[in-house]
């Protein structure tokens, strides 16, 4: 599967960023998917957060219940920096 950077997702559009969630989700990619959100909300911060939990999952061959309740964090911070009608394209994608 393709890995994209942070200039690559912020400049799709909202349409290509939605088929990239969908294509990730479907194949259980979801901390990625966290990443990639991270990336488009532009959050520093975030992104280096996501990407530490990234990094742990991959390490660990898994997704561990504190890895877990850590993305779950990242996404409940990310989701507030969207607007709604993004909010519902990204939340049904993960």
């Amino acid at each position: 599967m393709k890995r994209y950077n942070v200039e690559q997702i912020q400049k799709m559009t909202q349409a290509q960023f939605h088929d990239v969630l969908v294509k990730h989700t479907d194949i259980n990619f979801h901390t990625e998917n966290v990443v990639y959100i991270a990336y488009r909300a532009g959050d520093y911060e975030l992104i280096e957060k996501a990407e530490g939990i990234l990094f742990k999952h991959l390490t660990a061959g898994h997704l561990t219940t504190e890895l877990q309740e850590e993305r779950q964090e990242v996404l409940k911070e990310l989701r507030e920096l969207f607007l709604p009608c993004h909010q519902q394209t990204i939340w049904e994608c993960l």
